[in-house]
């Protein structure tokens, strides 16, 4: 007959084992979920791609110095968003990428500390989902880079320096 303490090492034993198993099953899983977030990640991206891609803008006349151009898209099917200079208006974006500015400029007109994604989706009158509010950021991000807005902190959007409201 076995010793107690006997006993208690083998269930010890065992339930190192199991413990090593579930680690190790733990791992597989993790890797899994990144993988299909990476996925839809990149789904996101890839519908947004496709929105920009179909989606038709035109620009309107900028002043009477200036011509009227037509919206276009650059060879990776993304709307060209012009960098802000002197002078120009915030018509010469695509629709969507004016309605942002402008949300963003009402906002600190009314002493807003600044719109985030999703104020910036709902103002837009997109669906509430994470697709529509990542579109948003991307879009607010792009304005961002192109000089039409800064973003003071990670993720929130204010007109960019200067603007006269």
């Amino acid at each position: 007959m076995p010793s107690v303490i006997a006993v208690l090492e083998e269930r010890e034993r065992l339930a190192l084992v199991r413990a090593e198993e579930l680690r190790a099953e733990l791992e597989r899983v993790q890797v899994a979920v990144a993988a299909a977030e990476e996925a839809a990640r990149r789904v996101v991206i890839a519908r947004e791609e496709l929105v920009d891609a179909l989606a038709e803008t035109t620009v309107e006349e900028v002043s009477p110095r200036r011509a009227v151009v037509p919206a276009t898209r650059n060879a990776g099917g993304k709307a060209d968003v012009a960098g802000w200079c002197e002078g120009l208006e915030a018509k010469v974006l695509p629709e969507d990428y004016a309605r942002i500015v402008s949300l963003v400029q009402e906002d600190a007109g009314r002493g807003g500390d600044g719109l985030r994604a999703r104020g910036l989706r709902e103002g837009l009158g997109w669906e509430a989902s994470d697709a529509r509010e990542q579109a948003a950021r991307w879009r607010a991000k792009r304005l961002v880079e192109r000089g039409w807005l800064t973003e003071v902190r990670a993720g929130l959007f204010r007109p960019r320096p200067g603007w006269p409201g």
